[in-house]
């Protein structure tokens, strides 16, 4: 039996706690995606400068129904773009993933290795140990936004 991540006025209260205003801060506004939520999101920034990043998360859908997502952007990048890792005879490639659904009362990850958000174009206030806006569109016209902490690679070896 899968327990009940949060409670929504926690969940409201945790990402108002996790945000501020100014300074390079984030501020995030009010999320209208009832029932979906984003757990163990990170954005790692690249080895290379200039090169993409990724973004890492769950995406959990507690609705009845299934929840398509349109687009998916990270403030303070030029792009996020969905992808697949996929083995083709021992080399990894990427495919770029246009349709994503994730099921009634179901969990589609974002991971390394597998699917993930890669972001390019990121702008000099993005940085290890800031935080970036995370928006999710929906196809029924719902909107996911969540704070993200911005890690270095090395902070993330072995997930």
């Amino acid at each position: 039996m899968r327990a009940r991540l949060l409670a929504p006025g926690l969940a409201v209260s945790l990402l108002l706690a996790g945000c501020s205003d100014g300074g390079g801060n984030v501020t995030v506004t009010k999320s209208t995606a009832e029932g979906v939520q984003v757990t163990e999101p990170r954005m790692v920034m690249p080895i290379v400068k200039d090169s993409p990043g990724a973004v890492y998360f769950n995406l959990v859908n507690d609705s009845d129904q299934p929840q398509k997502v349109l687009s998916i952007d990270v403030d303070g990048t030029d792009m996020a773009m969905i992808h697949d890792t996929v083995d083709k005879g021992g080399v990894s490639t990427m495919t770029m993933v246009h349709d994503v659904e994730v099921p009634a009362h179901g969990t589609m990850a974002f991971a390394p290795g597998a699917r993930h958000v890669m972001v390019t174009g990121i702008k000099p206030e993005i940085k290890a140990g800031a935080k970036a806006v995370l928006r999710i569109k929906f196809a029924n016209g719902k909107v996911l936004e969540t704070s993200i902490p911005v890690t270095t690679p090395a902070a993330t070896s072995g997930n």
